[in-house]
């Protein structure tokens, strides 16, 4: 078993090749992150399907035009000036710059390069261990298991802040350091874009509470100077937002709503009745294990673990998994392995490092100019293609036809449609803000939906509804086409849509 020191050893051979080959260095992790940018943008639609990022675009254009941040919600009739916490405001407010720049082309590639800017990170961060081949294969599997949660959505603008975050707070801990403070500003932006910045905290914690146990009794003092500091900053850091300490409450809160995590599709378990790339994970770890005889640190099986049962609880977090997961065990692996490459030693290899000295700055000036042209050829390619969310999250056709029938008033709708609703102008009774509405409320809501009982009558009269827009297959269009006062005026494959009798 690999023995838990103050640090893991690193393979020289990798070191040095890192040094005399800068521009090499990179080459696998830019093939990784255009392998994912290819395969991002060729599943453009994907990346569309959820309501949310129309939501998100419209928020961002509200906190723009009124230079405010909407603590109080001023888009629902339902709870109109009812508290939430903003908490993807700056991702917003770069969803909307970018639609309002690059159209839904400009969305797609903006997310595309978030999702290769992560995974190219992750490469390198693993290349530093493991070499180029493994790094690929450590980068690919880790793709495999974010793959399905990858949407126009605020946590994915956030990805590449997440790699490099966990990627600096593990490399300090594998070379027995305390982090560097260059990680703080990351912690910052993290904090404004998206509120997984707490798993960033609570594993640099797990992180630090293993360097301090390891450590020797004559530097224990030390170790544990060093990453409280870094810890008490991070936290101070992650205040630095207008949301304040309600980024830290919000997670409480929203576990502390049952229903929605029982009803949310991206909270529920994982289900292993369909294939699911975490089989594949487990089955690399049986392997690895009992076969190969791999061992790792106690406290990073530990760590491990965890990422594994939050992984098994709720769907979405197997991308944290899929990144976390690889960067903590690539150090004491690499010890075990030995180092795939061998290094250029000697005057010729020095020379070599001396010329390539002034490599990486051009090379780094022409890979941005190329990435640049490569943004804007897509998006604009894109665009002109007509390329946007379909009419199962927009039904652009369903809320024509209704505006042409003359329907105004409260609109009673499936909370797939909110997003949609939103963006167009039109006051919504639900969307996807679970920490606004609450339990209560999305239970009665569901109800409704399912046809339950009286759920539907009572919100149509409690609100004082006057149309109504759901899915064909919902249990509520068919109670309306049988429902007193109420009469089907048009349907497609994605949307009903019915109005009230006067």
């Amino acid at each position: 078993m690999q023995s838990i020191g103050a640090s893991f050893p690193r393979s020289p051979a990798l070191t040095d090749t890192h040094l005399l080959h800068p521009v090499r260095a990179w080459l696998v992790p830019l093939l990784v992150g255009l392998g994912a940018y290819t395969v991002a943008v060729a599943s453009a639609f994907a990346l569309l399907n959820d309501g949310d990022t129309l939501s998100h675009i419209v928020i961002g254009r509200w906190i723009v035009e009124h230079r405010a941040i909407p603590f109080h919600d001023p888009f629902t009739f339902t709870f109109p000036g009812g508290s939430w916490v903003p908490h993807e405001w700056l991702a917003e407010i770069v969803f909307a710059a970018v639609y309002d720049g690059l159209g839904w082309g400009g969305v797609i590639a903006a997310t595309g390069l978030a999702i290769a800017a992560a995974f190219a990170l992750l490469a390198r961060a693993l290349q530093r261990s493991l070499g180029p081949r493994r790094a690929a294969i450590g980068a690919l599997l880790a793709f495999a298991l974010t793959e399905p949660h990858l949407l126009a959505r605020p946590h994915v603008l956030a990805l590449p802040l997440l790699v490099a975050w966990m990627a600096g707070v593990i490399r300090a801990r594998d070379e027995g350091a305390a982090p560097s403070f260059a990680l703080l500003p990351v912690m910052i932006l993290w904090c404004n874009l998206h509120g997984g910045f707490v798993v960033g905290l609570l594993f640099a914690g797990l992180l630090a509470a293993e360097a301090v146990l390891v450590a020797p009794a004559s530097a224990r003092w030390q170790t544990l100077r060093g990453w409280g500091v870094f810890l008490g900053l991070s936290t101070l850091a992650a205040l630095v937002s207008p949301n304040g300490f309600d980024l830290f409450t919000l997670p409480l809160r929203m576990l502390r709503m049952s229903f929605a995590i029982s009803a949310l599709s991206e909270w529920h378990a994982t289900d292993f009745q369909h294939f699911e790339p975490l089989e594949v994970w487990i089955a690399l770890a049986i392997l690895g294990g009992f076969s190969l005889g791999l061992r790792l640190p106690w406290t990073r099986t530990a760590m491990v673990l965890v990422l594994l049962h939050l992984a098994l609880t709720h769907v979405r977090n197997q991308e944290l998994l899929g990144i976390i997961g690889p960067l903590l065990i690539a150090a004491p692996l690499s010890a075990q392995l030995g180092s795939p490459v061998s290094a250029r030693t000697g005057s010729a290899g020095k020379r070599a490092a001396r010329g390539l000295t002034m490599v990486p700055f051009a090379a780094a000036v022409i890979a941005a100019v190329l990435i640049a042209l490569g943004f804007l050829s897509t998006a604009l390619a894109l665009d002109r293609r007509g390329i946007g969310p379909r009419e199962a999250v927009a039904p652009v056709l369903a809320v024509d036809a209704a505006r042409a029938a003359g329907l105004t008033g409260h609109v009673l709708h499936s909370i797939r449609f909110g997003g949609y609703l939103t963006f167009v102008g039109i006051p919504t009774f639900i969307d996807g803000r679970a920490d606004l509405f609450g339990d209560e409320f999305l239970a009665c809501n569901a109800a409704a939906s399912a046809g339950i009982g009286e759920a539907l009558p009572g919100l149509l009269d409690h609100y004082a509804i006057a149309w109504t827009l759901f899915e064909p297959s919902s249990a509520a269009a068919a109670l309306l086409d049988h429902l007193p006062g109420w009469q089907r005026v048009y349907s497609d494959d994605y949307a009903v849509v019915h109005r009230r009798n006067m």
